[in-house]
């Protein structure tokens, strides 16, 4: 794992997520990380600073990780909007080969500092969805809270079309933003079947690939 200089003020919740514990570090005063971006980038909203959040919709995740655990042992995972990346640091517990992604720069500080401090060995790399390199497909593909913006959904979608394998899954978790359907509208058009697995407040989507490689 690449270093990255860790956050230097943090708060810490403790998860329990079936038999694993994990302890989930982050930015322990957000307000300062949002008046630093408005003041250093005020008109780029993609610099606000929501990877400093743990989100519901990632613990609802890492609780779909746990059930789908023989899933993702041994497989090659990419987080995308990863934030603290603590569904990826699970799935790195769980036997997965993990990498998280994030288009904030600053989410590399905490992702790697929450790997270091979970014992997870877990990649980090900066992902530009409307650029996506062209990295060896991956097996499993995971996300949470990524469809605030629907602005975006149409790169995240061909992200995740171009990065998952053929006959790989896709688990992304959403409160039920406006953009939802327009997201599982688009993943459906490039040809991949959606199983949702609802909570009290939260979708988790499965999807794979209507026409899977044989």
């Amino acid at each position: 794992m690449a270093e990255h200089q860790a956050i230097s003020s943090t708060s810490v919740n403790t998860l329990a997520i079936g038999e694993i514990t994990l302890h989930a570090h982050q930015p322990s005063n957000f307000d300062h990380l949002l008046d630093r971006a408005a003041r250093e980038t005020p008109n780029d909203i993609d610099r606000i600073p929501y990877y400093a959040t743990l989100w519901p919709s990632a613990l609802q995740l890492m609780e779909i990780l746990w059930q789908r655990r023989r899933i993702i042992e041994n497989k090659r995972l990419l987080e995308l909007g990863c934030g603290l990346a603590l569904p990826a640091i699970l799935a790195a517990k769980l036997g997965a080969k993990a990498m998280a992604t994030d288009f904030h720069p600053d989410a590399a500080g905490c992702c790697c500092h929450n790997a270091m401090k979970n014992n997870a060995d877990v990649e980090f790399q900066l992902l530009d969805w409307s650029n996506p390199p062209a990295w060896e497909p991956f097996q499993v593909v995971i996300g949470s809270d990524l469809l605030y913006e629907e602005r975006h959904i149409p790169a995240l979608v061909a992200t995740i079309t171009q990065l998952c394998a053929q006959d790989g899954v896709v688990f992304i978790a959403d409160p039920g933003r406006n953009g939802l359907g327009f997201f599982t509208g688009q993943m459906q058009e490039k040809g991949w079947s959606c199983e949702l697995h609802p909570s009290d407040s939260i979708f988790v989507m499965e999807f794979s690939r209507k026409n899977k490689a044989r």
